[in-house]
């Protein structure tokens, strides 16, 4: 089980760093764009194609798996304060089940829409240049995918009220 935490663990920070890159590449291709047009009036091709069909996307959701897997999720513990720990871990695997089928839900509805994009080899025009969109369809499916896997490897964890190493320590 160990190791399913450590590649679980793995693979969401993976996806994260990739978010990460995304946002660096984001950041220096607007700079350049907005340095380039203000002093030569010369603007990068594709500039609002690449930022809202490629670095948004990814920087969106490829780290939705590190979230999950670090707790960070928005969560509302109204009655957590009425609750004892065994209702707390109760409710603690119920949430973690919900999440887990949704996130499922989601990614199984959008493989479906990126195996479609792909099929149709869905692009747009940007200066009569084609430029291929349907690679990031799949982000999305990739991204709640290992989300619910998250979502139910921590699922004996809760149960058990046991905790592994802290996110932190394990991604450094």
């Amino acid at each position: 089980m160990a190791v399913l935490y450590r590649l679980t663990n793995l693979a969401a920070v993976g996806l994260a760093l990739l978010g990460t890159l995304g946002i660096l590449l984001m950041v220096v291709h607007i700079t350049l764009d907005v340095v380039l047009r203000s002093t030569l009036s010369i603007s990068i091709p594709a500039t609002l194609e690449l930022v809202t069909r490629y670095y948004l996307i990814t920087l969106a959701l490829l780290p939705l798996g590190w979230v999950e897997w670090r707790r960070n999720m928005i969560s509302v513990e109204a009655l957590e304060g009425l609750m004892g720990p065994r209702l707390i871990r109760i409710s603690d695997v119920l949430v973690s089940l919900l999440s887990a089928a949704i996130y499922a839900t989601l990614a199984v509805a959008t493989w479906g829409k990126a195996m479609e994009q792909y099929q149709i080899g869905a692009y747009v025009m940007s200066l009569n240049v084609p430029m291929p969109v349907w690679p990031t369809y799949f982000v999305l499916p990739v991204a709640f995918a290992l989300a619910a896997l998250v979502c139910l490897v921590r699922l004996p964890l809760l149960a058990t009220g046991t905790t592994y190493d802290s996110p932190a320590q394990e991604e450094r």
